[in-house]
């Protein structure tokens, strides 16, 4: 299949190749050597000579001379053909050369980016109105929580979602943490050994980092401005430094009761209720005395890490943070159309250059083509003039040759002085005073192009900042 495509391809190619040869005129090129040969001068002249022919009376030319001047006579027309067609080629060319559009899409750049601009802001203006009223919205609920606490106009301390999980992650680290090292030594008393141990002591590890970070998180409110919140600030630390030392005394007990309980005889928690009772210290070895600072450390550090998981001011930071996402979007819709706007602008300046370029280029080449049509006509005078001398050279060449050979009594005819003339011709229209006039009126309206150039520059960027303007000032008011 790919064998058959290929030769489709290039019979395709062969015949869009001889095409294109049809397409473009050749110039007949005159080879008076080549000629002789062709035209057996030498020989069909001798052989005249020899018999006489033409006669001394003759006043008609004979067919070799006949065929030279016919020869040369059609490559003489082909000349003037090929002149004909390459100067209707040229002058299509040349009148297919307007720079005026180029200077009206110049102009008109100005207004269209105008348009264009309004466009663009005309189809966000909803979009961009919703998002300025939600801002200002939110600015002023964060204004009137700012006033009713008493706040500075400062940002909120905030955290993002990879804080967030940071610090969550810390938390639960501390957990396994703590549970890890009760479980050693809870393993040792319990029937389940490292299992029962780890379960144990991982279940009063959560209880106190979760009571504790609340606990912490709840102790923001000693900073606000009510009294009541405040108390109930101090309150929930006290409640969270309590339970964790509470915890910690428990964990203490575990450490202390858990050995000696005797298989099946009794459970745990009743072991650990009667040694509270009895008044017994639980502080009693290293192990127990570790496992108390282990809990009030890692309860206290939950306390912390809940009291500054966010702004220190309770309700500060969903509030501004409610503020700061609606202005988020507002400045990145705002950014967005200006970005629109600029590349518009950008692509409306490129096209006034592509504009200028392709009529500076147009000029160029129609310039060149008015130099073609000087070589083509010299060309073409050069070709003619040759037809004429192969003409003059081969009727002499054949007259010589038939003169050497003729026998004497047979003179040469009268017309062998005469020389043989091409009829006239019509000489293709080489002329170029309407073609330099065009010039002039295209080079003057390139001169106004580039002069105008500047100011039609200058009208885009003006209303590029115009439109422009209408977004500064609602950024800037958020």
């Amino acid at each position: 299949m790919s064998f058959l495509k290929s030769i489709i391809a290039g019979i395709k190619a062969l015949f869009s190749s001889q095409e294109s040869e049809h397409s473009e005129p050749l110039l007949p090129k005159i080879d008076p050597e080549k000629l002789k040969k062709e035209l057996k001068i030498l020989e069909i002249a001798q052989a005249h000579g020899a018999a006489g022919i033409p006669a001394s009376n003759d006043t008609q030319l004979t067919d070799v001379e006949h065929q030279i001047r016919g020869t040369l006579g059609k490559k003489r027309e082909a000349t003037v053909k090929y002149g004909q067609q390459v100067i209707r080629q040229i002058q299509h060319r040349m009148d297919s050369i307007d720079i005026t559009r180029e200077i009206n899409r110049t102009i008109q750049q100005g207004e269209e980016f105008e348009r264009t601009a309004d466009q663009i802001l005309s189809a966000q203006d909803g979009r961009r109105k919703e998002a300025e009223r939600e801002a200002k919205s939110k600015k002023a609920l964060l204004d009137a929580f700012r006033t009713d606490n008493r706040l500075p106009d400062t940002p909120a301390e905030r955290i993002n979602s990879d804080g967030k999980l940071f610090k969550i992650a810390m938390l639960a680290a501390c957990c396994v943490a703590e549970g890890f090292v009760n479980a050693n030594f809870f393993a040792s008393g319990m029937a389940g050994g490292l299992v029962d141990g780890f379960f144990l002591a991982f279940t009063l590890s959560l209880l106190n980092i979760l009571v504790c970070f609340w606990a912490g998180r709840i102790y923001t409110n000693k900073n606000h401005v009510k009294v009541s919140r405040t108390v109930l600030g101090y309150f929930s630390g006290v409640v969270g430094l309590c339970f964790t030392f509470v915890l910690g005394v428990v964990v203490a007990y575990c450490r202390y009761s858990l050995p000696l309980l005797e298989e099946g005889t009794q459970s745990p928690i009743v072991l650990i209720t009667q040694s509270f009772k009895a008044h017994i210290i639980p502080f009693q070895d290293f192990e127990s005395c570790a496992l108390f600072a282990v809990t009030i450390i890692c309860g206290v550090f939950a306390i912390i890490e809940g009291y500054i998981f966010t702004d220190r001011y309770p309700g500060y930071a969903k509030v501004y943070s409610a503020y700061a996402e609606s202005h988020r979007r507002y400045v990145g819709l705002v950014a967005s159309l200006r970005k629109s706007l600029d590349d518009q602008k950008n692509r409306t300046l490129q096209l006034i250059d592509e504009n200028v370029k392709k009529a500076e280029g147009d000029i160029k080449v129609f310039k060149y083509n008015m130099g073609q049509k000087s070589i083509i006509k010299k060309k073409v005078t050069e070709s003619l003039v040759m037809a004429d001398e192969t003409l003059k050279a081969l009727t002499q060449y054949y007259r010589y040759e038939n003169r050497l050979k003729r026998p004497q009594g047979s003179p040469r005819p009268d017309y062998f002085d005469q020389p043989i003339e091409f009829p006239d011709v019509e000489m293709p229209d080489f002329a170029i005073d309407h073609d330099e006039a065009r010039l002039l009126v295209q080079e003057r309206l390139l001169s106004d192009m580039i002069e105008n150039l500047e100011p039609i520059r200058a009208r885009v960027q003006s209303s590029f900042t115009s439109k422009f303007d209408q977004l500064q000032p609602l950024q800037s008011s958020m």
